[in-house]
């Protein structure tokens, strides 16, 4: 067997997690469905050294369905644009199911389904390695200054519904925060860790945490933007072991998407 025939036995699982994240938003349901059945056949064969990942494509295909379902119910409610948005992203719990279901049957190897600890050291800007090397907590600190003193430029602060806006966005903030990081670095993030390794497992999944966001109506090219977003703050995740310190940043982003216009 070549080099190349090992090599793509061996990361075909990888782009197919990515080539389910981005399918499964753009085919008819029929055809997600065999997708799902393609990934199945190729799970259960048992040469394949990551064929785990196969599984976390299907988990992954699951939970897409469960989360349309209920986005669409809470659609039908016929609220606000705001509150529609807000409660359509406890939709994610279909998403986290069939993930919390499996971690019951087979666990990962990796959890950064935890806490996580503020002291725990991240370099800059490579994560593992850098000129700078500080405690997550004070990596948060300066994060935020600079986050909002970027964004803090294209704020309209008088404008007259500030107060409630600002209530829309500490509320889908919240809910939206701790949904997807408990979803994208608890879950996958993890199993993909599990089956290959800290780094290749935080860019595959980062990638996959960008473009799953075209499905609620963020262009393609945002999409990427997201996926180098991901890519820190899943190192953070990793490098913290645990979800506390990303959510947190997470939230700041969100809220400062509410305002500048993202979101609503």
């Amino acid at each position: 067997m070549s080099l190349l025939h090992k090599f793509i036995l061996k990361y075909s699982s990888v782009l197919a997690f990515i080539a389910t994240v981005i399918l499964i938003q753009v085919l008819p349901w029929f055809l997600g469905l065999l997708l799902g059945i393609l990934l199945l056949i190729l799970y259960l064969n048992k040469t394949l050294d990551t064929k785990d990942i196969y599984l976390t494509s299907i988990l992954y295909i699951i939970g897409y369905g469960f989360s349309v379902f209920l986005r669409s119910f809470v659609y039908d409610w016929n609220l606000s644009t705001e509150w529609s948005i807000i409660l359509s992203r406890f939709s994610l719990l279909g998403f986290i199911l069939p993930f919390f279901i499996m971690n019951i049957i087979k666990k990962p190897k990796t959890s950064f389904l935890s806490m996580g600890s503020f002291r725990n050291t991240i370099y800059f800007p490579f994560i593992w390695s850098g000129v700078l090397k500080d405690p997550i907590w004070r990596l948060l600190v300066i994060f935020s200054i600079i986050i909002i003193s970027s964004f803090g430029f294209i704020i309209d602060f008088k404008q007259s519904d500030i107060v409630l806006l600002l209530l829309y966005a500490v509320t889908f903030s919240i809910v939206n925060s701790i949904l997807e990081e408990i979803l994208w670095r608890g879950y996958i993030l993890s199993r993909i860790v599990s089956d290959l390794s800290e780094k290749f497992g935080l860019v595959i999944t980062s990638i996959g945490f960008g473009f799953y966001h075209y499905s609620l109506g963020i262009p393609w090219f945002i999409c990427a933007i997201f996926s180098v977003f991901g890519v820190f703050m899943g190192g953070v995740a990793i490098r913290s072991q645990g979800l506390l310190p990303v959510t947190i940043m997470h939230f700041l982003l969100n809220i400062l998407f509410v305002f500048i216009g993202i979101i609503f």
